[in-house]
């Protein structure tokens, strides 16, 4: 990319954007007003999170083609701190090692991200302080598969039928530095979901992946949000 974004189309396409702004502001009261900035809203969060993420993935790649290039260089290219440049890196050495070698065996946890149409399904958790919403899951027991156990706990904890898919990715959580298996689903006959874990959750959500962003602290893992991009372009939303 050049260092002057003109040249490659994306000064003319946020003017294109701001546009779109002004316009829905100089609406008339109306519901399409709202609907109007509810989709432009939706949509820029989306944007931020693929170019927070496209910010990052140049800070490693900048790291890795000149190892000399200091943490202030970075930032200064990038537009962001050492500091930051310095988490950035950490988070993703932390990520490629796994746990370290001398401590127990982790319990593993399944994430189910469950999605029909632009929608995915979250849940409010009773005793999680640190992280009260998040995607239905629960620990992989033992000799269980990953798509199994999601399976098994959306609909212990929701009523729901699903169809477990592929296997997303996989991390230690930032917040609850737990390994999570992140899986894809579908709901087989239906999307009625219920607290079917009185005991484990207070509420299950159908919501976008805005929403769920801004439920969950921004802490949607990467593949996830590019998951559910790909999903909502394939169902033409």
């Amino acid at each position: 990319m050049g260092e002057n974004p003109q040249e490659n189309g994306t000064s003319a396409a946020f003017a294109t954007l701001r546009q779109a702004l002004d316009d829905a502001a100089d609406m008339p009261p109306s519901a399409a007003k709202t609907a109007a900035i509810r989709y432009l809203a939706e949509e820029l969060q989306d944007v931020y999170g693929t170019a927070t993420a496209l910010r990052k993935a140049e800070v490693l790649r900048l790291h890795e083609d000149d190892p000399k290039l200091t943490y202030a260089e970075i930032g200064t290219r990038t537009g962001i701190t050492k500091a930051r440049v310095d988490q950035i890196l950490k988070a993703a050495r932390e990520e490629a090692a796994g746990p370290p070698s001398d401590r127990p065996e982790p319990e593993v946890i399944v994430s189910a991200i469950v999605t029909s149409g632009r929608k995915l399904l979250i849940s409010r958790r009773r005793n999680e302080p640190d992280l009260p919403w998040a995607f239905i899951g629960g620990k992989i027991g033992p000799g269980e598969s990953p798509a199994d156990a999601a399976v098994r706990e959306v609909k212990e904890e929701t009523g729901l039928r699903i169809v477990a898919g592929r296997e997303i990715g996989r991390r230690i959580h930032p917040v609850t530095e737990r390994w999570i298996v992140y899986i894809a689903a579908t709901p087989q006959g239906g999307t009625d979901a219920f607290v079917g874990d009185t005991e484990e959750l207070a509420e299950v959500r159908w919501v976008t992946p805005a929403e769920a962003d801004k439920l969950t602290g921004n802490t949607i893992y990467e593949p996830v949000r590019v998951h559910l991009r790909r999903t909502a372009r394939r169902n033409g939303r």
